[in-house]
């Protein structure tokens, strides 16, 4: 059974990939953020999920977003074997070497625009 702060953490998730989804309707999102947008994707989720950490697997030249107890990028929940979090080193690799193919500055005022709204009405229902 998941916690609270579980739940909520796949809610941000599921809110973020189907905005991500949505955003890159007709396109192969799969292809688009497993073959150079992986690092955009896991620094969004980074952003919005409170106490997640990047994590890295050198040898297959992917990373991902650890929380709730898994590893997580576009198709889920992920095996985490070879996975470790990432050193400065290995963030400063990514950022260099997984360069996505769509105009990043759009698609961050895009989500921010979403998870703003989601912030929003998670407060008033309160």
């Amino acid at each position: 059974m998941q916690s609270r702060e579980e739940m909520k953490n796949t809610a941000i998730y599921e809110k973020l990939i189907n905005a991500v989804k949505q955003y890159f309707a007709h396109k192969d999102i799969y292809s688009i953020l497993l073959h150079g947008g992986c690092y955009w994707l896991t620094s969004a989720l980074h952003e919005y999920i409170p106490d997640s950490d990047i994590v890295f697997h050198r040898q297959m030249q992917h990373c991902a977003c650890a929380f709730n107890r898994g590893v997580y990028d576009v198709r889920g929940r992920i095996s985490a074997r070879g996975f470790r979090i990432a050193t400065m080193q290995d963030m400063e690799y990514m950022k260099k070497h997984f360069i996505p193919c769509f105009d990043i500055e759009a698609i961050n005022a895009y989500l921010k625009n979403i998870m703003q709204k989601e912030r929003t009405v998670c407060y008033v229902e309160k």
